[in-house]
């Protein structure tokens, strides 16, 4: 008896599968690229909300520093501040013109969106260094040092027209130990020159620009 095998020859690839595969492919390449898209800007959002409070804290900072300075100095013996001539360079005391209208180092001071070094505006330097750590540890430094203006305003009220008492603060002392109002004028970079930030504050001290201005101390 005589066996007969029958051979199919195979159907022909019609591509199909082929098709889905590539198009479930660029589907992927898609999502991995959206994926690296968004954790990219995340990154850069992150970054740029770090570099600002980098320079909000470094001008808090520089701020707490001219209210230290000047609170320090009430209390000691050393020479008054040096009211700034115009033009001056080195740290001392801002005052308005006569006619009200503020100095011009004091106003590109407050106002000028680039970084100022501080030549001839009167400006203090942050004493102490605000840097990160170094080597493998860096982190949160500054691109610069902060530096403060300080502006003297004048006296807060006329002598003994206040009610407050104490011994360091009180409102009734002699015109020449009267209290002035200095305004701190703090600008800090970030993490890098492309975000400076300001802050100002108002602090009450002794007359620190007079010689003599605490009858406190003894000479």
């Amino acid at each position: 008896m005589t066996s007969r095998h029958h051979f199919h020859a195979p159907t022909r690839a019609r591509g199909a599968v082929l098709f889905v595969a590539l198009v479930f492919l660029v589907l992927l390449t898609l999502l991995a690229l959206t994926a690296a898209g968004t954790s990219i800007l995340q990154e850069r959002m992150t970054g740029g909300m770090r570099n600002h409070q980098l320079g909000l804290m470094g001008a808090e900072t520089g701020a707490r520093g001219g209210e230290t300075g000047l609170w320090l100095l009430s209390y000691s013996s050393a020479q008054p501040l040096t009211v700034c001539a115009a033009g001056a360079g080195g740290s001392c005391v801002q005052r308005p013109q006569p006619n009200g209208i503020l100095p011009a180092a004091v106003q590109t001071f407050r106002t000028q969106k680039e970084w100022i070094t501080g030549t001839g505006d009167g400006s203090y330097p942050f004493p102490q260094a605000l840097t990160g750590l170094t080597g493998d540890g860096e982190t949160a430094s500054l691109s610069a040092q902060p530096r403060y203006l300080l502006e003297n305003l004048g006296p807060v009220r006329p002598p003994g027209a206040g009610q407050q008492k104490g011994t360091r603060d009180p409102e009734g002392r002699s015109a020449a130990g009267n209290h002035e109002l200095y305004r701190i004028t703090s600008r800090s970079q970030g993490g890098t020159a492309g975000v400076i930030r300001a802050v100002e504050t108002v602090y009450s001290a002794l007359d620190l620009i007079n010689t003599g201005f605490n009858p406190d101390v003894s000479p």
